[in-house]
């Protein structure tokens, strides 16, 4: 709104001079108060959604970084036993700070690579495979809890017999 404008509205209105003066005075004046924050409002709402997306981001990269630590997969020397597999198993389960333990088959862990990165790819490519190539790389699924030492529950299942090799999910990205 222009001055004038402003002027003409204001004299329509009861009030004293002073009043009116400082009114108006107000409403052309870019300055509300001494305060620093109503002069840059703009600028401190941006740097505040900025301080809160930063904040959001780093917290879900931590939690998805903290979940590949804690996903482990163990895989066995080759050669080895139905029976020891099951002896492991059930050692798996008795380690502290092992939330849960799943077996994935050799044809499992085939069907999942497959989806991975074969699924956009011709079909013929799998169907050239006569045998799995995959079939020692039957495994365990192992989740170790939250508040335990990853690095302890690790070197545990090590020293397990027949234990050929642990990664999680940050491992198996690099190589």
């Amino acid at each position: 709104m222009s001055r004038n404008h402003l002027k003409s509205t204001m004299e329509t209105i009861t009030m004293p001079k002073e009043m009116q003066d400082k009114l108006l005075d107000n409403c052309i004046n870019t300055r509300h108060s001494g305060n620093i924050l109503f002069r840059y409002s703009k600028l401190a709402a941006a740097v505040v959604m900025a301080v809160i997306l930063t904040a959001i981001g780093s917290t879900s990269y931590a939690a998805y970084d903290l979940y590949q630590v804690k996903n482990l997969k163990v895989f066995f020397e080759i050669g080895i036993t139905q029976e020891k597999i099951d002896a492991i198993g059930d050692e798996l389960n008795n380690i502290p700070g092992i939330y849960s333990v799943r077996f994935v088959s050799a044809d499992e862990a085939w069907n999942d690579f497959q989806r991975s990165f074969f699924s956009d790819m011709d079909e013929d490519i799998t169907a050239s495979f006569t045998e799995n190539p995959l079939k020692d790389s039957f495994n365990y699924d192992v989740i170790v809890e939250l508040n335990a030492d990853t690095k302890a529950v690790r070197d545990q299942i090590a020293q397990l017999d027949g234990v050929r090799h642990i990664s999680n999910l940050k491992e198996e990205k690099t190589q």
